[in-house]
């Protein structure tokens, strides 16, 4: 396609070069291919079961000092698809309908008003609505506007940052178990990417919590780059445009988040969603495991840098052996013995980022499955979502089916070499593991590109390590009545 003048200006303006538009331009006519399995990652084949854990919290309290170590929290998505089922009450239920034949067609709005009790905002809600025991048809959708809608609570409008989760004498929301968890583990220093709409009020709200734990505690910010927007097109596969004639881009997803981690200049940075955090009782045996991920990540970083230091200084025929056979146990590299230059394969080898990941037994919540994966460089190690497995084929779709576990988003990513110097985090981005979506856009259907995963594609050429977790560290808040669940209950 021939870009105007004014396409090229509004490409510049956006930071996107022309080859980038075309290519992922391109991306979308083509689509994505799906990923080559091998077999799941399983207990002792791709996932390790720990079984002295004492060492390696031994390992973090000894060396953490040594390590510039840094929390990632990406926290830049709005809230409103937690009350996506409340949003559809309220657009769809009236005052003259059967409350009790509307929530047996919508079972999640029973839920939420049988369990209202138990909701973190539940007392200062009832209060906000005069709230009586006898509910009705008006009541219930008083309430729920007022949750969505209305001041204080306005909840589609803020970010889950800010949103109450748990209950103790007051509410407290993620923002605030972030911030303990960043003393526990990460050197009191946390970043979290977030919407510039919501700077404001979350900055703010992070300067009165600082004073409440009355902790120095390093907070920074970035937002997502306008230029990891991708281009969508129309069905017809010709470039989208606005009615202005303007080229229409969308954000690219998580996976563009890549570009505000690779900007930290920390040794080690703990990588957790926003809306994963538990209750007080449980912080203590969480945030234990958070340090035992570390430990292992001090232990094999420090191996990969003195097998970087050997190869690049000091290298032997000894040392040689030992780091091919290092590789292999650890990520499953083999030796291609037909390279014309093998120390370049191992350089290669050795000189990439590291990423520990937490994996937890698959009890049927959603989640990227760890797997060994057939790519260019060979079988390697990669956190894989449903959509990139091709389920028609019944080869592909058995091995989905027999995964043991899957990846909570817990993360502790190991960013410099031996010498210190951080990795270019975009050299190692698998960019044809991205995502084809189906969206809308002035009520016409468009095609658009999501960025391969963070912790997919954006991460498919670092060196792997998946540890077994306790399901008790992952606890997820996807919709509202997922603060009912007992995990978050105090």
């Amino acid at each position: 396609m021939k870009l105007s003048s004014r396409d090229q200006a509004q490409l510049e303006n956006l930071g996107i070069s022309i080859p980038q538009y075309h290519r992922q331009l391109k991306q979308i006519e083509e689509g994505v291919p799906f990923m080559n399995l091998d077999r799941p990652a399983t207990i002792g084949d791709g996932i390790t079961r720990l079984e002295d854990v004492k060492k390696y919290l031994e390992i973090f309290s000894k060396r953490s000092d040594r390590y510039n170590l840094q929390k990632f929290v990406p926290a830049s998505g709005a809230a409103s698809r937690m009350f996506k089922s409340l949003y559809v009450f309220l657009d769809t239920f009236e005052p003259s309908n059967s409350f009790e034949k509307y929530s047996s067609e919508y079972p999640d709005i029973k839920y939420f008003f049988d369990h209202l009790e138990r909701f973190p905002f539940a007392e200062e809600l009832k209060n906000a609505v005069n709230y009586s025991e006898k509910i009705g048809n008006n009541e219930r959708l008083a309430l729920v506007h007022h949750l969505l809608n209305e001041s204080p609570f306005d909840f589609l409008n803020k970010p889950k940052a800010l949103l109450p989760f748990h209950k103790e004498k007051q509410t407290y929301t993620p923002l605030y178990v972030h911030l303990n968890e960043a003393i526990d583990h990460a050197n009191s220093s946390t970043h979290f990417t977030i919407s510039e709409q919501h700077f404001k009020s979350i900055s703010e709200e992070i300067e009165r919590l600082k004073e409440l734990i009355n902790r120095q505690i390093d907070v920074t910010f970035s937002f997502q780059k306008k230029c990891t927007d991708t281009p969508a097109l129309n069905m017809d596969l010709t470039p989208a445009r606005a009615a202005d004639g303007s080229l229409i881009f969308r954000p690219g997803g998580h996976g563009a988040l890549i570009e505000n981690l690779s900007e930290l200049s920390a040794d080690f940075v703990f990588i957790k969603n926003i809306d994963n955090i538990c209750v007080r009782r449980n912080w203590s045996e969480h945030n234990k495991f958070k340090r035992i991920l570390a430990g292992v990540a001090f232990e094999i970083q420090e191996q990969i840098h003195g097998f970087q230091k050997k190869i690049c200084e000091a290298l032997d025929s000894s040392d040689l052996n030992q780091i091919q056979s290092f590789l292999f146990t650890y990520f499953g590299y083999e030796t291609d013995p037909s390279s014309k230059d093998p120390m370049f394969d191992l350089k290669n080898a050795l000189f990439r980022p590291l990423r520990v990941c937490a994996m937890v037994k698959n009890e049927g919540e959603p989640g990227g499955g760890p797997f060994w994966v057939n790519t260019t460089e060979g079988m390697r190690l990669q956190i894989v979502e449903s959509a990139q497995i091709d389920k028609k084929d019944p080869d592909q779709n058995n091995i989905l089916q027999n995964a043991t576990h899957f990846n909570p988003v817990d993360i502790i990513c190991g960013l410099t070499d031996y010498k210190g110097v951080s990795y270019q985090l975009e050299d190692f981005v698998d960019h044809k593991q991205g995502f084809i979506t189906h969206k809308t856009f002035d009520g016409n259907p468009i095609l658009s590109l999501e960025l391969p995963g963070l912790w997919n594609g954006a991460m498919a050429y670092w060196n792997t390590i998946f540890v077994e977790v306790p399901s008790m560290t992952f606890n997820p808040v996807k919709t509202v009545n997922d603060l009912v669940r007992e995990s978050h209950q105090n």
